[in-house]
């Protein structure tokens, strides 16, 4: 079951860290019943420690031909001991999708969303979780693209990051062991549209070392216009003294590959570079569907590292603002056509037969239909090779 409610013009509360009608207007469901979309509403955020981190997800996808279908995932990534990083999740009929009432609320298989808080159990493929979870909410949306992809149909898939630099706090229970958050460093992000771009990498991070207010924001995608390919779009937004300096590029070169992604980006005041890396052994596989059937393969890591130097153009050249590192407090995922081998977690959904693994991974669909797809490898290749997300 999956419920929805709409922000009301009644609900004027605040919260320490704004209005929170702020984060509501831009949580708001886009579905309107019809067939041919998906919507997912997400969270991600990191131990402090670096330790290990956590991906909630709550999703909704309308198929071009079938039922609509919500979903609930979870996933834990586990930088200090790999083999504890594991993905489930659970299927669950839309039974109604109410726009309505006094404030945000989404709610699937029994876990729910609202405002500032999520809570939620699973429990199937080995593994029980629970969480119930505060984090802070007020600050203005931050939005990926320009401006112009969201008033447009060039941009497949609308993403928006309602809580841009949220905190989290309170508990998870994960195989028996209690986790306690204190001012986690994560996101709440929220995105709806009619498929998935054909192969993108993405990073947010808001825990770097001796830096409060700082947050990273980073999208790196490729589309497709008919059978054409469009160039890789990067658009990447850092959080520096309260304003959001921005950096945008188009290549034929995809700049990132399964694992690491080197940014080298600059406007007409700054340069921003460095690099966004994590390790096999704490990335999740998740297999998306849009809503034609078409599969997309999410390696997700929330323990994942960035290492970044910004720079400030004066009239003598470049000076040196800041060195920003969050060592295992970052997010980051790369996704395309292609699943990686063996070797990453698989997203389990505990609602369906757990499927036999081939050796170098990759989908049930795929074998059933005896057709072959090439692998991804890992460790990845240089930028701009051509073995990974092809």
């Amino acid at each position: 079951m999956i419920r929805a409610v709409a922000w009301s013009a009644r609900e004027k509360g605040c919260s320490p860290w704004g209005d929170v009608r702020v984060s509501e207007r831009d949580n708001r469901p886009a579905w309107t019943g019809g067939r041919g979309r998906h919507e997912v509403w997400y969270l991600t955020m990191s131990e402090p420690s670096g330790r290990a981190g956590y991906w909630i997800r709550y999703s909704l996808h309308a198929p071009t031909r079938g039922e609509p279908r919500a979903r609930l995932w979870f996933a834990r990534s586990d930088r200090r001991e790999p083999g504890r990083t594991f993905g489930i999740n659970v299927g669950a009929p839309v039974e109604d999708f109410v726009l309505d009432g006094n404030g945000f609320e989404v709610s699937v298989a029994g876990a729910t969303l609202r405002t500032g808080h999520l809570a939620g159990a699973l429990e199937g493929g080995g593994h029980a979780v629970r969480w119930d979870l505060d984090f802070g909410t007020g600050d203005p949306t931050y939005r990926i693209l320009p401006d112009a992809l969201y008033r447009s149909s060039l941009a497949p898939t609308k993403p928006f990051v309602p809580n841009p630099d949220a905190r989290f706090s309170g508990t998870l229970e994960v195989d028996g062991e209690t986790v306690r958050l204190e001012g986690a460093p994560g996101q709440q992000g929220h995105l709806h549209g009619e498929r998935h771009a054909e192969r993108w990498a993405w990073v947010h991070a808001s825990g770097f070392e001796g830096a409060d207010g700082v947050v990273l924001e980073g999208l790196s995608a490729q589309g497709r216009r008919g059978p054409l390919r469009t160039p890789h779009t990067t658009f990447v937004g850092l959080r520096w003294g309260g304003e959001w300096l921005r950096f945008g590029r188009a290549s034929r070169r995809r700049g990132w590959d399964l694992g690491r992604w080197r940014i080298d980006l600059a406007s007409r005041s700054h340069h921003l570079f460095g690099t966004v890396t994590a390790g096999a052994g704490t990335l999740v596989r998740a297999r998306y569907e849009d809503p034609d059937g078409t599969e997309r393969f999410c390696h997700n890591s929330t323990v994942a590292s960035v290492h970044l130097t910004l720079l400030e153009k004066t009239t003598g050249g470049y000076e040196e603002l800041a060195n920003l590192v969050a060592d295992g407090t970052a997010q980051a995922e790369w996704a395309g056509r292609t699943p990686a081998p063996a070797g990453t977690a698989v997203h389990q959904p505990i609602d369906e037969p757990e499927p036999a693994t081939p050796v170098g991974g990759g989908s049930d669909r795929r074998r059933r239909s005896g057709r072959s797809r090439p692998r991804a490898r890992y460790p990845p290749e240089p930028p701009g090779g051509d073995a990974t997300h092809r």
